[in-house]
């Protein structure tokens, strides 16, 4: 599993919209035919799928990625507070079904609450990769 961003949250992210490193976008899938939002499927450590709209701005100089639709159902289900941590990994896996090769891809978010998320750092995703079991 590779780590697409590390964030600690703010009350903006936990009352509106979670904002989204920049630096993390090259990692999800691309924006296609002009569009300006992406759904996204992300798993949790309790194996529930969440669908999550991520969003980029349609003009200006900067893209300013945001999870919109989908994220404060996220946010009250697991109680988020501001200072908690959110991380999210991608998962790319190829095996071969029949003597074809099938691509899955699989988004998971993990949760760091208030005291956990103080001891860590928040990483850049392209210097930052973990592996998981």
């Amino acid at each position: 599993m590779e780590m697409m961003f590390s964030k600690p949250l703010f009350h903006t992210d936990i009352s509106k919209r979670l904002a989204i490193p920049t630096y993390s976008l090259s990692m999800f899938p691309p924006f296609q035919d002009g569009r300006h939002e992406i759904e996204l499927e992300v798993w949790d450590d309790d194996g529930k799928m969440w669908k999550f709209v991520c969003s980029i701005r349609k003009t200006g100089k900067y893209q300013k990625p945001v999870f919109s639709k989908g994220w404060l159902d996220f946010v009250i289900a697991k109680g988020l507070s501001a200072g908690d941590e959110v991380r999210l990994y991608k998962n790319e896996n190829r095996t071969r079904l029949f003597g074809n090769v099938v691509y899955q891809l699989r988004y998971s978010i993990k949760v760091v609450k208030g005291a956990e998320a103080s001891g860590t750092t928040s990483a850049a995703a392209g210097a930052n990769s973990e592996t998981t079991a």
